[in-house]
């Protein structure tokens, strides 16, 4: 096989071990027959061949199995030379692929050749040239390889059914080349890989047929008009070359943007399409579209509106042909075609699921209509061979995945769809099924240390009890009297277990709506000066995007005051999401999108149980939320007080005002107590600070508490600093008298003192 030095292209660079290793295989295979691994056997001959053919694609295995073990099962008992056929095969098919590593190519290609009695060594110059790559070969490549050998055989065999002459002048001319490998039916793909081994310095590296004519349209002031598209490409791609001073990639800047300016690796997406027959039958259709190698959607009444077409001629189309729907329907249907003909694209991803299972398909064209009753409005697509339990999808594909709708896009699980599709590959040959690796859905807090615990003056095993539950459930409510440090400890947790960008604080108010908290129509200026409203993000909304965008860190929402919303208002939908994060839900706003609530957002709330029992708060939050309480009689926030007093050297005698304080109240009223962050500022030790905090923050509460059952005259006289340091006297006197009594005497020294007496 030889090609002329004259007017040729400079071939690609990075794959030249590639480009050598499959001409050679090409070469002897297809010019004597000899196999490349072992050339003293013919195991690319006419024989060899049909006996391939009879073992694998006349006896297909159905199974759900992987495809390399149900190879296995077919070639059992074949002759070491179709073993061989099969193993070089596959290495054609392996060698071009960026996407899969050198270490799944050698693998799987060495598997095949362990089931001959005498194996040959892998050439070492095949090993190296697994390391590059010619094109990323995507799901096709991948989980179609099925059907990409079957049509490799079928092409050797219409190869060996060619006179002598025909093959040598394939052989040595890349034009007649072509019309050999194009007399057989094969996919497109197979088609583009053999041009460009064949005959590299004549054809591109390119394997979407699609991409090739957009390539000529978008330079057609440059490009020859013959009519021959790979013709017209190679004389572009000369002149382009030549201005270029060498070679040059249609898939990089500045070129891609001439002819893909909107189509790049960032905003390839992936779409739901769901089968819909009138009377049933989808695992039908899902079968014929996978057989046939298409998507389509029914358009039943649709007229011919052009790919590309905007919305609103597509919306005329519709409401021309569905005037007999609801208007509901027909705004549907109108969303539905304006994806299929504009918005997807080649090299799209596109998924389906029947009867439970999920299967993956690759876009490979332009939409076009079919007279046929399996749907006129139809894309090219390339399936995978390999399907998913919906049962075992990792959250949140598998909430993605169950959205309503004919077509939905789910361009948000690109990656994990593409991890399915491509996990085959590294998956061990013996796999049953592909061995997935995803990130851990919920990721891992930060374990609370002692730094926390002497920073909070709480004890280290009961912050990281804490930490362990909202690891567990993701939400948790901080619940107490007033002054127990519920927002101050929801915000340092917040703190230790993330970033502070992935942190946010919203506090709820009476007049707090879902508008406010999720999204909803706000005014804007126009550019006029006119006021519109346009549909804008609240901080759940916000956060949820930045945590889906940064799956592998955690994001943490603070509500405070959370019971002084009306709950069920604020949340709407969204509630059922805080029990079910791998479902999906229809927004108000957006009733044509569905959300998830990503897996890292941990929602921490705090509630006063003074403004508001937690017997009263909606059932539907206490059972969504972990409810953790702060309260001044039980740990920590008993000690707290005394702790932050011991740390910072001061006396204790605020810790026995807050004790009085809380002891006058008493257990009938233990939601009325009050905590120790009010005696923990530094206006406590200004001349007159205690009695000012006494007077204006703690009395106004207590006032405010009693209202109803005692006056604010009886509430000083109960509650006030005197009587509170009163109470304090009395109650030393007294102890000091008991201890003075005969038989009543202690043999502690410091029993005695006084809140004064101690440091």
């Amino acid at each position: 096989m030889t090609e002329s030095t004259d007017r040729v292209l400079i071939p690609k660079p990075s794959d030249k071990r590639v480009r050598t290793v499959a001409r050679r295989m090409i070469e002897s295979g297809l010019g004597t027959g000899a196999s490349f691994f072992a050339p003293q056997v013919g195991a690319w001959s006419a024989e060899v061949v049909n006996d391939l053919r009879e073992r694998y694609n006349d006896r297909p295995d159905v199974s759900g199995d992987a495809f390399i073990v149900k190879l296995e099962r077919q070639l059992k008992g074949a002759p070491d030379s179709t073993i061989l056929l099969a193993a070089e095969l596959l290495t054609v098919h392996a060698l071009p692929l960026a996407n899969l590593t050198q270490e799944s190519k050698r693998r799987r290609i060495e598997t095949v050749l362990g089931w001959m009695q005498h194996s040959p060594t892998l050439p070492s110059e095949v090993v190296e040239a697994f390391a590059e790559g010619s094109w990323h070969g995507g799901q096709g490549a991948h989980q179609h390889i099925w059907r990409w050998l079957a049509h490799l055989v079928e092409f050797l065999q219409h190869w060996w059914e060619l006179e002598e002459l025909q093959r040598q002048k394939a052989l040595n001319d890349p034009w007649e080349w072509r019309n050999a490998v194009r007399a057989t039916e094969v996919l497109p793909s197979l088609r583009e890989c053999l041009l460009y081994f064949g005959f590299p310095h004549h054809f591109l590296p390119i394997i979407n047929v699609d991409d090739k004519q957009r390539i000529l349209k978008s330079f057609s002031d440059e490009a020859a008009r013959s009519g021959d598209q790979d013709r017209d490409l190679f004389e572009l791609t000369l002149r382009l070359q030549e201005r270029h001073g060498g070679y040059f990639d249609y898939y990089a800047s500045p070129y891609v943007e001439q002819w893909r300016p909107d189509r790049d690796r960032s905003t390839r997406r992936a779409w739901l399409v769901r089968p819909r027959r009138p009377q049933g039958g989808e695992d039908a259709l899902v079968e014929r579209w996978r057989r046939e190698g298409f998507v389509s959607l029914a358009a039943t009444h649709l007229g011919v509106v052009e790919p590309g077409s905007d919305r609103h001629q597509v919306a005329a189309a519709v409401e021309e042909g569905y005037q007999h729907t609801d208007y509901a329907q027909r705004l549907q249907l109108t969303t539905e075609y304006h994806i299929f003909l504009t918005r997807m694209a080649s090299d799209d991803v596109v998924v389906t699921i029947v009867d439970g299972q999920v299967w993956i398909g690759q876009v490979t064209g332009d939409a076009t209509y079919s007279d046929s009753d399996e749907g006129r409005l139809r894309r090219p697509t390339e399936w995978a061979d390999q399907s998913f339990d919906v049962d075992q999808l990792p959250a949140p594909l598998a909430a993605d995945i169950d959205q309503q709708g004919a077509v939905v896009d789910l361009t948000g699980a690109l990656d994990a769809l593409l991890s399915l599709v491509e996990a085959e590959d590294q998956a061990e040959p013996h796999d049953e099924a592909p061995a997935l690796q995803f990130e851990v859905d919920v990721p891992s807090l930060r374990s609370a240390n002692a730094e926390l615990a002497m920073r909070l003056h709480i004890e280290q095993e009961w912050l990281q009890e804490s930490l362990d539950v909202l690891q567990d459930r993701q939400q948790v409510i901080f619940y107490g009297p007033p002054g127990t440090g519920k927002t101050y400890l929801a915000r340092a947790l917040a703190r230790h277990v993330t970033d502070p960008d992935a942190v946010r604080l919203v506090q709820f108010h009476p007049s707090y709506t879902y508008e406010d908290f999720f999204e909803g129509y706000r005014p804007v200026s126009g550019a006029d000066g006119t006021v519109g409203f346009q549909l804008q993000p609240g901080p759940l909304r916000q956060i949820a995007s930045e945590a889906r965008d940064d799956p592998g860190r955690p994001y943490v929402l603070i509500v405070d005051e959370i019971n002084r919303a009306n709950l069920a208002k604020v949340f709407g939908e969204l509630y059922y999401l805080l029990e079910y994060r791998r479902d999906s839900v229809r927004l108000q706003y957006s009733p044509g999108e569905s959300f998830t609530l990503p897996p890292n957002v941990f929602v921490v709330g705090t509630m006063n149980t003074a403004d508001r029992s937690i017997a009263l708060v909606d059932a539907a939050i206490r059972r969504r939320f972990a409810f953790i309480e702060l309260h001044p009689d039980e740990p920590p926030v008993r000690d707290l007080l005394r702790n932050w007093l011991h740390a910072n050297h001061k006396d204790l005698d605020r810790a026995f005002l807050l004790d009085a304080l809380n002891d006058a109240i008493g257990a009938e009223d233990r939601d009325f107590k009050i905590g120790p962050s009010y005696l923990m500022t530094a206006d406590t030790e200004r001349e007159g600070g205690l009695a000012r905090i006494w007077e204006y923050s703690i009395l106004p509460l207590l006032q405010e508490h009693y209202y109803g059952r005692l006056g604010r005259d009886q509430v000083r006289a109960r509650y006030g600093l005197a009587s509170i340091q009163a109470r304090i006297a009395a109650q030393i006197e007294q102890k000091i008298r008991d201890d003075s009594l005969p038989g009543q005497g202690t043999d502690d020294p410091d029993s005695a003192r006084g809140p004064s007496d101690e440091a």
